[in-house]
C-alpha cells in the first residue's frame, strides 16, 4: 500500500523541528512535517536541539499550520490604468522586486504573499488607485 502524507510538497531543505515538548508542536509545520515526512527520506534539515535550548519566549521558528491565500500572477492589473500611471507602477513594482523577480511574478511563475499582496496594494494607493488588485489566480497553501 502506498504511503499517504498530509505534506506532500515539504520544501526542499525546509528545516524540521525535533522539540516534540515544544507548546505549539501540535500546530507547527516544522513538527509536523518532521512526524509526516516518507521514510524514503535519506537526510533531514533540523534545527538544532542546542540552539533551541536556548531560545527564550516565542520561537523564531515556528510556522502555524493554516493555509494563506497565494496570488499568482497579475497580467491583466495595469491593462485599464492611464500610460503614465502604469509607468509608475511598473517602476515602483521592480523597485520592490528584482527585474527579473517583477516578471516572473507578474507571469505567476511565483508566487505572492499575503505580505507582498499588501506591499502591491500599497504602491497602488500610492500611484492614486484605489480599487484592491485583481491578481489572475489564486493559490491555497501553507506559508513554509
Amino acid at each position: 500500500m502506498e504511503e499517504k502524507h498530509l505534506f506532500p510538497e515539504i520544501p526542499f531543505n525546509y528545516a524540521l523541528c525535533l522539540k516534540r515538548e515544544c507548546p505549539k508542536a501540535s500546530t507547527c509545520l516544522r513538527q509536523l512535517a518532521e512526524q509526516d515526512i516518507s521514510d524514503s527520506v535519506e537526510r533531514w534539515m533540523i534545527i538544532s536541539p542546542k540552539y533551541q535550548v536556548t531560545l527564550e519566549g516565542e520561537c523564531p521558528h515556528y510556522r502555524p499550520d493554516v493555509k494563506v491565500i497565494y496570488a499568482k500572477g497579475f497580467t491583466r492589473l495595469l491593462d485599464n490604468l492611464p500610460y503614465a500611471q502604469m509607468k509608475s507602477v511598473i517602476s515602483r513594482l521592480r523597485n520592490l522586486f528584482s527585474e527579473r523577480t517583477y516578471y516572473r511574478v507578474r507571469k505567476g511563475e511565483r508566487l505572492l504573499s499575503p505580505a507582498e499582496q499588501k506591499e502591491i496594494q500599497h504602491i497602488l494607493v500610492r500611484c492614486g488607485i484605489d480599487e484592491p488588485p485583481k491578481f489572475d489566480a489564486y493559490v491555497e497553501d501553507y506559508a513554509w
